[in-house]
């Protein structure tokens, strides 16, 4: 089963269109036609904020791949329907803030094992340029 396949089935199980999904999502109806039709697929971002608003897990919907639904937020899946448009808004800005969070502290990590390389890096310039100079001078 292709992405789009799950994506339409888990939309027909939860009874959202494409128009409702793309409302909540704050994306173009033709996007999620777009999904629909396997001519393209979500950034990481807008995947994740649509396996909440449908209540799925996101590898399961990208690739077909372990679990179908989240475990945690099952309450959120539940109620996501019957959320008003400014709720389902609500949700949606807490989802993303989230995201974002979770990706700052990421970047954090990797900035700070960047730093780690450049001071070794470093360091193995340093010895470098002393046998180099040693080589030198025995010529």
């Amino acid at each position: 089963m292709s992405f789009s396949e799950r994506l339409q089935k888990v939309m027909d199980e939860q009874g959202y269109t494409k128009y409702k999904v793309a409302k909540a999502l704050h994306m173009s109806a033709t996007t999620i036609s777009n999904y629909l039709k396997n001519k393209t697929k979500p950034d990481t971002t807008k995947l994740e904020v649509m396996s909440r608003l449908l209540g799925v897990n996101r590898r399961w919907l990208l690739t077909g791949e372990g679990d179908k639904y989240r475990k945690v937020e099952t309450a959120t899946a539940e109620t996501s329907k019957d959320l008003s448009v400014r709720d389902n808004d609500e949700l949606t800005v807490r989802h993303l803030v989230e995201i974002v969070g979770k990706q700052a502290s990421s970047l954090q990590a990797r900035d700070e094992e960047v730093r780690k390389l450049m001071t070794m890096n470093e360091v193995l310039l340093g010895k470098l340029t002393i046998l180099l100079e040693k080589l030198f001078e025995k010529l």
